[in-house]
């Protein structure tokens, strides 16, 4: 009687899950609640919960978690009873594919093969996809997870002729275990540079102004934005640069003046003044990029889930396509 009891519990449980209805259900409230989420904002403060809703709609956001809907319950049980819906239905259909004498089409199992690798891949995308941002400077190499090192060779910022920016170029080479695999590779705007799983985007730039000085000896510095230069008793310290684009050796160069510890305001100089020992002797300004470096886990599960829903949907077409000839 328990053995029977047990049967029919399992054969219920395997009937629920392979209905068609079942799966209808479940993809109108994944599609309902991920509009919703759209009118939302995610991943805000409770601060600003608070403050733009009222009590009971803050409340309910938050014990939903649509202010953080991809990990939210709401979105998780479904997908993953949408899963478990899915892979029944793939695997009764395959079955009794292969039990029947009947002529073996294997079109709509592959793509639904595909599909279920499409919603795997997915939730390892989102579980474990990680963003960072880098700065680099020309000449400078840094290291990446996996065995990679990037060094960029050169960055270039263009414009148009009214001055607006026109592309950010940085071109890197990226070696593996010490050994180049990418020369010279130009990372652009809608160019990025793959990485095995990771992909690393050109996404912003900054520019950092550098002043040169010499002492009585000859000896020449390079100052930064912030750094001080000692004049008797008083000192001042490097803020900025005003360009002038007819003649570089016009800029003119801002200080803020300290004594006693005690800003004094702005001081301003032109190259060949001189501060104590030290003479301007030039200025330059310097580009670093910013890169962002995507790491994708479930980037090959995605892959392969997309190649068999491309196999899965040519054979159902083409098979289907046999059927209405004959």
């Amino acid at each position: 009687m328990s053995n029977n009891t047990s049967k029919n519990w399992a054969g219920g449980i395997f009937k629920f899950f392979r209905s068609v209805k079942l799966a209808i259900v479940l993809i109108l409230i994944i599609t309902l609640t991920a509009i919703i989420s759209t009118f939302i904002p995610q991943n805000k403060d409770l601060v600003f919960y608070t403050e733009t809703y009222n009590s009971f709609a803050t409340w309910l956001i938050l014990t939903t978690g649509f202010n953080n809907f991809f990990r939210s319950f709401i979105f998780i049980i479904p997908s993953v009873l949408f899963f478990i819906n899915l892979f029944v239905c793939t695997f009764d259909r395959l079955k009794g594919r292969l039990q029947r004498k009947a002529k073996k089409r294997f079109g709509p199992d592959i793509l639904h093969i595909g599909l279920l690798l499409l919603i795997i891949g997915g939730m390892i995308t989102f579980l474990g996809r990680t963003e960072a941002f880098v700065r680099m400077e020309e000449g400078e190499t840094i290291n990446l997870t996996g065995g990679y090192t990037l060094t960029l060779k050169n960055f270039e910022f263009l414009k148009y002729e009214n001055g607006r920016p026109k592309d950010w170029i940085s071109t890197v080479d990226l070696n593996k275990n010490g050994q180049l695999i990418k020369d010279s590779y130009s990372i652009e705007v809608n160019t990025p540079l793959k990485a095995g799983n990771k992909k690393i985007y050109q996404i912003s730039y900054t520019s950092k102004n550098i002043l040169f000085i010499s002492d009585s000896s000859n000896t020449i510095y390079q100052l930064k934005p912030g750094q001080l230069i000692p004049a008797g008793d008083y000192g001042l310290i490097f803020n900025d640069i005003i360009i002038d684009p007819s003649d570089s050796e016009k800029n003119t160069i801002i200080f803020e003046k300290w004594v006693n510890n005690k800003g004094e305001g702005p001081v301003s100089l032109s190259i060949a003044d001189k501060i104590d020992i030290y003479t301007i002797i030039g200025t330059d300004t310097k580009l670093s990029t910013g890169l962002q470096i995507v790491s994708d886990p479930g980037y090959y599960t995605v892959l392969i889930g997309l190649i068999l829903l491309t196999i899965g949907l040519f054979l159902t077409y083409y098979q289907k396509l046999g059927d209405d000839i004959l």
